[in-house]
């Protein structure tokens, strides 16, 4: 596959440039996003995919996102994103990129994401062999820690949302969407396991994922359009690419089909009582 990275950073362009080019891949690499975008809009159909840096000096992976889609150029954009800046790159989910992959750069990841590209194309995917280093594992397991936040930001803006158009709070919630178990404790009622999902310090061990995405896509399909309910929208988009680059989720799939075996591989953030 032919391949255009875009990342400002030389180090972690040329290991990725290393590791794709070892997979047989065709790579071109340009560092400077304004030298990229002359280029593609010249020579579009000289590449097949895009591996895309969110934050660059003088323009960011979003904005040269967007001028290739006004532009009407429909190349598939891999989005390369940090944790930290995982928020500014939200706004992409809404611009079509083919999927996300999270630094720091793991062989596994990228092969996940390409051959999934590779299909959409037509392609028979050249990599399926992914290489086991001590090293890869460990980076894995950090970029797993990393999503437990947008977890527990995905069940409060769902609350947040339902409350804003229905009056109704979470235990209004939990029975209407029938998802989550309602406790009665004397004359209120409790949602106990909803609860742990809304702070990281207290999100189970292996969180149920498909709970969490059943109970944000139930009030988005429940909502009027409003902000909140765009908002709560690219959060769930978000999340499911982020799931998805770490081999947790496909997004193409329903909400069932959560790898549990992946799952305990997970580091562990509070034992379950």
């Amino acid at each position: 596959m032919r391949i255009l990275i875009i990342d400002d950073d030389p180090n972690y362009g040329q290991a990725m440039t290393s590791f794709l080019t070892g997979q047989n891949h065709d790579v071109h690499r340009i560092l400077d996003p304004k030298i990229a975008l002359k280029r593609i809009k010249e020579e579009a159909d000289q590449f097949d995919v895009i591996l895309l840096d969110l934050i660059m000096p003088g323009m960011s992976g979003l904005e040269l996102l967007r001028k290739l889609r006004d532009a009407g150029i429909p190349l598939p954009v891999v989005l390369v994103s940090g944790f930290a800046d995982l928020e500014s790159s939200a706004e992409a989910v809404h611009w079509g990129i083919s999927g996300l992959a999270l630094k720091p750069f793991i062989p596994g990841q990228l092969i996940r994401i390409l051959s999934k590209v590779e299909i959409e194309l037509g392609f028979i995917p050249q990599s399926l062999a992914v290489p086991t280093e001590k090293k890869t594992e460990e980076n894995e397991l950090k970029l797993r820690e990393g999503w437990q936040t947008q977890i527990t930001q995905l069940m409060n803006t769902s609350i947040e949302c339902w409350r804003s158009f229905s009056g109704g709070n979470r235990a209004n919630l939990a029975e209407s969407s029938g998802i989550w178990k309602v406790n009665v404790d004397g004359t209120s009622l409790r949602t106990r396991t909803l609860d742990r999902y809304l702070k990281v310090e207290t999100l189970p061990t292996h969180p149920k994922l498909e709970r969490v995405l059943a109970t944000a896509k139930f009030v988005l399909e429940s909502s009027p359009p409003s902000s909140q309910r765009f908002a709560l929208d690219t959060k769930i988009r978000l999340l499911e690419l982020t799931l998805d680059s770490l081999g947790l989720w496909n997004p193409k799939h329903k909400i069932n089909k959560v790898d549990n075996s992946l799952l305990a591989k997970l580091p562990a953030i509070k034992m379950e009582t």
